[in-house]
């Protein structure tokens, strides 16, 4: 695996202000402004494709916008993310944490199953243990593929595998919304319910089923990505960890649970800083919707343009020693707008953005407090930056800390 997927890019994105061809169908968008606009241009129109059956039978389906769909999320994330849904969050962490100690980890991957398995009755509540199995499957298949760990060129007899359990994983989002809709008692606080409850007739199940999908696989990569960066700062950076510490020793649990971030300014500028310095995804490939102008480059339907929320991340232009991990960057009166994108861009940012921000928050507290990272004494992690950040030689153990006074080992 290179380990920088952006070294070569950086070169010609400077010498052409962020905006360049790399090949005659696809254009690098990395100046923080054109990408905004070309983004915004790009999915102006947000009408979902018309079903598969209507498609089959060469007729138009009832048109829906996304945006009824993001809504319909966004209204029910603000009780998920309520004092009971971030403590319910915290609680599958800590138990998903404590089940993995004492034994020896590949660090990254243990951030990824905490975080995935820990949003997944945020998406998909209710499930048994077989039909969670499945989208679990699926989830780790995706990840394995993202962190360069799946075979590039399988055999023909293994390269059906990753369909099937898509196919599977899938299949059991099907019977989960046929269920919730012809028995109101199956209703779950989620975001699969309010597609159930209120736009399964005018989605049609094929695009209910894509809705909850694209949520599933959202929450297989980014979130779990991100975690690990925080896990291997954490480790690196012994004296943020004090701080953090420090700050969480000074909050009551309940308030963290009912202020989110605002009650551990400390953590949430360090967590705003991981994101900064180590984004996930690394760059966003759009097929053009319609044609559109960025920066004086005309785009046609079918050709491509490259987001890279890492490279403007990285751009002096707009940012201070950007190569330079520094939470204190995000004291009150820093300018950042829209240099500053973690999670997208309008209209197609991702709505669980406030959600994502409290988990690892929530992360933090429980690993400064709760648990201990412990590497080898000679482990010398790195990162890789490939389709997502990722910590390279970040194996260790996971302990319970000794609540008594104690020197800091990790």
């Amino acid at each position: 695996m290179d380990t920088d997927v952006l070294r070569d890019l950086r070169g010609p994105s400077a010498a052409a202000g962020g905006v360049f061809w790399q090949t005659e169908r696809q254009l690098m968008v990395f100046d923080a402004d054109a990408a905004a606009q070309a983004n915004a241009d790009n999915y102006a129109d947000l009408t979902l494709p018309d079903r598969l059956r209507d498609l089959v039978l060469r007729r138009p389906s009832t048109p829906v916008s996304w945006k009824r769909v993001r809504s319909a999320w966004l209204a029910q994330l603000r009780t998920l993310s309520g004092e009971d849904g971030l403590a319910a969050l915290d609680a599958r962490m800590d138990s998903l944490l404590r089940a993995r100690t004492g034994v020896s980890l590949n660090l990254p991957w243990l951030a990824h199953e905490v975080s995935f398995r820990s949003l997944l009755p945020i998406v998909l509540d209710g499930l048994s243990p077989a039909d969670r199995a499945k989208i679990s499957e699926d989830a780790i298949a995706k990840l394995a593929r993202l962190m360069g760990e799946a075979e590039e060129d399988p055999p023909w007899w293994r390269s059906w595998r990753p369909v099937s359990i898509q196919v599977k994983a899938g299949l059991v989002v099907r019977r989960e919304l046929r269920r919730r809709a012809r028995d109101a008692g199956a209703a779950r606080a989620d975001l699969t319910q309010p597609i159930t409850a209120g736009l399964l007739g005018e989605l049609g199940m094929d695009r209910a089923v894509d809705a909850v999908t694209a949520v599933l696989t959202a929450i297989a990569g980014p979130p779990g990505a991100a975690a690990g960066c925080v896990m291997y700062e954490l480790v690196n950076r012994p004296d943020w960890a004090d701080r953090l510490a420090a700050e969480f020793a000074s909050v009551r649990t309940a308030e963290l649970y009912r202020s989110g971030t605002r009650c551990a300014p400390v953590a949430h500028r360090f967590v705003k800083e991981v994101l900064r310095r180590w984004t996930s995804p690394t760059m966003l490939t759009r097929s053009v919707r319609t044609p559109i102008r960025v920066a004086g480059h005309d785009l046609a339907v079918g050709q491509h343009f490259v987001l890279s929320p890492a490279m403007v991340h990285q751009d002096p232009r707009h940012w201070r020693d950007p190569d330079v991990f520094d939470p204190d960057r995000w004291l009150s009166g820093a300018p950042h707008g829209r240099h500053y994108v973690p999670f997208g861009w309008a209209p197609t940012a991702c709505v669980g953005a406030g959600l994502g921000l409290c988990q690892l928050v929530l992360l933090c507290r429980l690993l400064c407090t709760t648990f201990r990272i412990e590497l080898p004494e000679a482990a010398t992690p790195t990162m890789a930056i490939g389709p997502v950040p990722l910590p390279r030689g970040f194996d260790g153990r996971l302990s319970v800390r000794d609540r008594r006074p104690a020197a800091r080992n990790g």
